[in-house]
């Protein structure tokens, strides 16, 4: 029964740590693809697949562990007292970040939730890409919440693709500042 009881325990506190390293969280799945493709000796357009679902898979458990880290969070009521075991559950579930519809050698799309329903975040997006020449082309379809991208096949490695992606999403995140107006 202790090591059912450890397990338990353990997910949380996991996701709680995952939470407080988020930086971690965005390279973890990148890594996983890697190792994966590599210990599988796979290249081409094979390695870009087993990266990307490997990589798809670690975010979803990620997602879980924090999910059950944020059930975790200590509360304490108005009047100061904590709830009976220090603990309340967070209702709040992130919702995916994005996950790969189709891809083969030289095109990619995504399904970005966030798409729908944040213009500004389409438009920062669509602006980051456009600004790479590797790319010939990024298609924003925001009422399926779908991004295509063709880019040069031969001039991007599978690492660099997967790489260039998760820098250009996390950047479009973040708003543009811009320059004061005097």
């Amino acid at each position: 029964m202790t090591s059912t009881s450890n397990s338990v325990t353990i997910a949380p506190r996991l996701g709680q740590w995952l939470e407080e390293y988020n930086e971690i969280t965005t390279i973890l799945p990148v890594l996983a693809g890697l190792l994966a493709t590599s210990r599988l000796r796979l290249r081409g357009a094979q390695a870009l697949l087993v990266n990307l679902l490997i990589a798809a898979l670690v975010r979803q458990v990620v997602g879980n562990l924090k999910q059950q880290g944020q059930s975790l969070t200590p509360v304490e009521t108005p009047n100061g007292d904590s709830t009976p075991n220090g603990y309340a559950t967070v209702a709040s579930q992130e919702p995916e970040d994005y996950t790969i519809v189709h891809s083969v050698p030289g095109r990619i799309r995504l399904r970005i939730p966030r798409l729908r329903t944040d213009a500004i975040y389409a438009k920062r997006l669509q602006a980051l890409l456009v600004e790479e020449s590797r790319v010939k082309s990024a298609r924003i379809n925001r009422a399926a919440a779908s991004l295509a991208i063709q880019y040069d096949g031969g001039g991007l490695s599978e690492l660099e693709l997967g790489l260039y992606l998760l820098q250009v999403l996390q950047q479009a995140e973040t708003p543009v500042s811009s320059p004061a107006q005097g």
